[in-house]
């Protein structure tokens, strides 16, 4: 994580207000009342009338004496909304407010765009949404141009797709990627820790499904090769229309 103190703060106490501000990020919490934040609202950090380092919602804004940053709270992990920036620039006041509305009006966009091929694809609310450019989106757009007949597919991950589940796959297993095609340009992608005997996964539209059914939270990890093709028939008369 950057920088989070003003760099108008004596460098002392920026050390202590980054180490505050740290471990009010990872809450998700309004510090001031305890309520959790909503999606796609408003968030402001700085100092409340005792001087105690604050990261209020919307709740609370008002109560804090001294606003240093604004901020927006989302519980889906768009990408766009990443920083790309290492040294991000300190903004004025109303270009700070004109780039938080930006980002405000754009998740609300991008929720409705999802809403229909979320439940289309089985009714799962994704967290990690890929709209910018990446790889594994454009390996997946060729894989189902070329296998026009499947809904599903099972890879690997890629580099920088889910880095941190992969860095923390448990020992003799494997973590698998899982995407369904809801129509050409929008996918929903799954993913779920499969025991490493299971590979090679048979290519196969059922087998897919099913793992797919499985990374969504709605059937079991099968035990082995046998509840894996018992789980499948389950999926077999589904086929590409799915």
């Amino acid at each position: 994580m950057s920088r989070l103190a003003p760099s108008w703060l004596p460098r002392q106490q920026r050390r202590r207000v980054d180490h505050e501000l740290r471990k009010l990020f990872r809450r998700d919490v309004c510090s001031l009342c305890g309520g959790s934040f909503k999606h796609n609202s408003h968030t402001a950090t700085g100092f409340d009338a005792q001087g105690n380092v604050a990261l209020a919602g919307e709740c609370c804004v008002g109560r804090l004496a001294k606003i240093f940053a604004m901020g927006l709270y989302s519980d889906r992990q768009y990408d766009f909304l990443s920083p790309r920036d290492s040294k991000p620039d300190e903004l004025p006041p109303e270009r700070i407010a004109e780039a938080v509305a930006a980002y405000t009006k754009s998740i609300a966009d991008t929720d409705r765009l999802l809403t229909d091929a979320e439940q289309r694809g089985g009714g799962g609310r994704a967290r990690n949404v890929s709209l910018l450019d990446h790889p594994w989106k454009s390996d997946d757009r060729s894989w189902f141009e070329q296998n026009q007949e499947r809904a599903h597919r099972a890879r690997m991950p890629f580099p920088g797709e889910l880095d941190e589940e992969t860095a923390n796959t448990p020992a003799g297993q494997a973590l698998i990627m899982l995407v369904r095609q809801v129509e050409p340009g929008f996918r929903v992608r799954a993913a779920v820790f499969l025991d490493a005997n299971f590979l090679p996964l048979p290519d196969d539209e059922a087998v897919v499904h099913a793992l797919f059914e499985v990374g969504m939270g709605r059937e079991a990890v099968p035990r082995d090769r046998q509840a894996l093709r018992t789980l499948s028939k389950k999926y077999q008369a589904s086929g590409a229309a799915s």
